[in-house]
């Protein structure tokens, strides 16, 4: 069943899609702690969260939910950095990648607070 945070999801992913495999020019970086890290941990928790979101409220098994989520969005992450070492001025950063996971675990645990943990 497609709702709200399904096609929040489709969106976000494309527009994450678009962004980083769109040629440009190649800054390494590879500081840990940085604002670019920060970023990629930011787009990846939003993807989580929605994604994690639209898959309970279609099927309503949590479980399902996040580990579908954990494993879609590390695998996007994981396929978006080594699809950048094919693209001009850009290249793949382990560290990045590590920042996508980051970001996905950190949104999963959003939606498990929010959805799972009643108070």
């Amino acid at each position: 069943m497609i709702n709200k945070y399904t096609i929040g999801t489709f969106i976000w992913a494309a527009g994450i899609l678009l962004l980083t495999l769109t040629p440009g020019k190649s800054v390494p970086d590879y500081t840990l702690f940085s604002y670019d890290k920060l970023g990629h941990a930011f787009v990846f928790f939003v993807l989580a969260a929605l994604l994690s979101k639209g898959l309970y409220q279609s099927n309503g098994k949590r479980n399902f939910a996040i580990l579908i989520t954990l494993l879609f969005t590390a695998t996007y992450g994981m396929a978006i950095e080594i699809a950048q070492h094919f693209i001009p001025d850009r290249g793949m950063e382990w560290y990045d990648a590590l920042a996508n996971v980051v970001g996905s675990f950190l949104g999963v645990c959003l939606f498990y607070i929010s959805n799972v943990v009643k108070a």
